[in-house]
C-alpha cells in the first residue's frame, strides 16, 4: 500500500502508522484536529467554520466526546483565536472520504486499495482464471468511470483494458487497440 501513498501524498513513512494516517497527521494517541484534516483535504481557508459546523458539529452519525471535542486554539489562523477539533482517526478517515475536494477522492481510492488488498489476501490469491467474472466486470466498469472523470484519450483507456484483460488471464488478439498517429487537439474554453 505504501506505493499508492507514495503515488497519491509523496514520501512514504515507515512508522507503525498506516499511510492516510500519516498524511492526516494522526498522533500517538490515535488522535488528529479538523485544522490538519482540512488542510490535508486542501480546502479554502476562508471556509473553515462552515465546514466545521456542517461536517462535524450537525454530523448525525458522530457524537461529542467520542469521535471529535472542542477546543480553542491561541490564534494560529490569522493571529486571532479560533476553535478547532480533536477527531478521532476513524472520525478524520470517514470526513476525508466524504470530501469532495481531489485529495478527498485520493482518501477514497486509498482505502478502496486497501479493499482490494485485503480481498486477494482472503481469498488466498487465486489465479486470475478463478477469479469471479462478475467482479471482473465491475472492476473494468469502476476504472472506466475513472479514466472518463480523469479524460484519458481512448486508446490510453484501451491499453488499459488491454493490460487488465491480460492480468485476468483473457487474451485479446493482438493490434486491437490503434494509437492514432496524431492527438486530437482543442481549443480551450
Amino acid at each position: 500500500m505504501n506505493d499508492i501513498f507514495t503515488e497519491v501524498f509523496g514520501t512514504p513513512d515507515t512508522s507503525k502508522q498506516t499511510p492516510i494516517e500519516i498524511a492526516l497527521g494522526v498522533d500517538a494517541q490515535g488522535m488528529t484536529t479538523a485544522k490538519k484534516l482540512y488542510k490535508f483535504l486542501e480546502l479554502e481557508p476562508a471556509h473553515y467554520a462552515r465546514w466545521c459546523e456542517k461536517n462535524i458539529l450537525q454530523n448525525r452519525f458522530a457524537e461529542r466526546d467520542v469521535d471529535f471535542w472542542a477546543f480553542t486554539t491561541n490564534g494560529e489562523w490569522g493571529g486571532q483565536a479560533s476553535t478547532d477539533f480533536k477527531l478521532t482517526a476513524s472520525f478524520a478517515k470517514k470526513l476525508s472520504m466524504v470530501s469532495k475536494s481531489p485529495k478527498g477522492e485520493a482518501a477514497r481510492n486509498y482505502f478502496v486499495g486497501v479493499e482490494n488488498g485485503t480481498k486477494k489476501l482472503v481469498r488466498k490469491e487465486l489465479p486470475p482464471e478463478q477469479i469471479p467474472i462478475g467482479e471482473i466486470a465491475s472492476y473494468i466498469k469502476a476504472m472506466d468511470r475513472v479514466f472518463v472523470r480523469q479524460q484519458l484519450a481512448p486508446h490510453k483507456i484501451a491499453e488499459a483494458f488491454v493490460m487488465l484483460s491480460k492480468q485476468f488471464g483473457i487474451h485479446l488478439p493482438e493490434g486491437c487497440v490503434k494509437t492514432p498517429e496524431y492527438e486530437q487537439m482543442s481549443f480551450l474554453d
